[in-house]
């Protein structure tokens, strides 16, 4: 069996390897990141930065592990309004839609770049078939039930 620390080692890489992949499929790749997108991100930097610290810090294990696990919960809850939106279950919200209220040059700019890019109802890259929000969703679904078996082994 395999032990905490090296099972957070694992995850720790996968984080990476997740952000790496993000990152070049957005600007190596030039497919379009929307706002959802880049907001699915950030819990996996908190996951990273906790993970970082169960590694180090043995001795503050489950307040670290407690953000580890909240920050998968906000994930796959941003990854399923993702899907949702994907799947026309849910409406577009106003952080995909464009704003015309303009105030100067600046959000002139933006908006007019923005026109030309797709909402987050428009899946503009799949990956084995699945939007990169469902494969979030699922991955995110997974490090929680690795999280679950981690507790469960932890508490003993």
């Amino acid at each position: 069996m395999l032990k905490t620390k090296n099972i957070f080692k694992y995850l720790l890489a996968a984080h990476i390897l997740i952000i790496i992949a993000v990152y070049y499929i957005e600007y190596i790749l030039d497919v379009y990141a929307c706002s959802l997108c880049k907001y699915q991100r950030l819990p996996f930097f908190l996951n990273i930065i906790a993970l970082i610290f169960l590694i180090i810090n043995k001795e503050k294990f489950f307040k670290f592990f407690y953000i580890f696990i909240f920050s998968v919960f906000i994930n796959i809850g941003i990854a399923t309004y993702h899907v949702g939106i994907e799947q026309k279950i849910f409406n577009e919200s106003k952080v995909c839609k464009i704003d015309n209220n303009v105030n100067n040059k600046e959000q002139l700019l933006m908006e007019l770049y923005k026109k030309n890019k797709p909402g987050c109802s428009e899946v503009t890259f799949k990956l084995l078939g699945f939007s990169l929000s469902s494969l979030n969703l699922m991955t995110n679904i997974v490090f929680l039930l690795i999280s679950a078996h981690i507790y469960r082994n932890e508490k003993k």
